[in-house]
């Protein structure tokens, strides 16, 4: 991390460009490894919501079609069949982003690394 601040801070035409950042291999030091676990559980549980919002279809058919035929009850018990886990999903969606949002605002707030 050090060489990254030395190079952002430095005249990078003066210094010939001479710099080398092994973002592959990096391991947090002592002083870091709390802050490393804490990203990176949420950087693992982004993944899995990740995946989840790319395969996130909706329901707005069944919505629509629920609207159009109120008195039908199999096209309202469709609907619903089909949004019930929909607000589940949803409801996941948010926490993680207040989640998210929170270890933004504290790590911001606190000065960064």
């Amino acid at each position: 991390m050090g060489n990254l601040i030395k190079v952002l801070t430095r005249d990078i035409d003066n210094n010939g460009g001479n710099f080398f950042l092994d973002f592959e291999n990096a391991q947090p030091s002592l002083s870091e490894t709390a802050l490393w676990e804490e990203v990176n559980g949420v950087l693992l549980e982004a993944r899995v919501v990740l995946q989840q919002l790319q395969e996130y279809r909706g329901a707005g058919d069944e919505i629509r079609q629920a609207i159009q035929s109120p008195s039908v009850q199999g096209v309202q018990e469709t609907a619903w069949s089909a949004v019930v886990p929909l607000v589940g999903k949803l409801k996941t969606f948010y926490v993680f982003s207040q989640k998210l949002g929170e270890k933004l605002k504290t790590r911001v707030s606190v000065g960064g690394a």
